[in-house]
């Protein structure tokens, strides 16, 4: 495989997981984020904070899904093409 294809693959997945965890993140904003305490204490302390606001939670969720379609069609678009 080329380093080109290697590249748009991992971009794909890339793109899949934000779907997935920005999905995720919708459905149950506020289980998700405290899943963060096995992360680094600065995202611990985002997600902590992030509690407080579900709207702006969800929003930042919506905006991993949108980034995340962005990203996985724009390399599908390629193999198409």
């Amino acid at each position: 495989m080329t380093s080109h294809l290697i590249r748009r693959r991992l971009l794909r997945a890339g793109g899949f997981f934000l779907i997935g965890d920005g999905l995720l993140g919708l459905v149950r904003p506020r289980k998700s984020l405290l899943l963060s305490r096995f992360s680094p204490e600065l995202t611990r302390a985002v997600a902590e904070e992030l509690t407080e606001y579900p709207r702006l939670s969800r929003s930042i969720q919506i905006a991993k899904v949108a980034v995340g379609l962005a990203l996985a069609i724009s390399q599908v678009s390629e193999d198409v093409s």
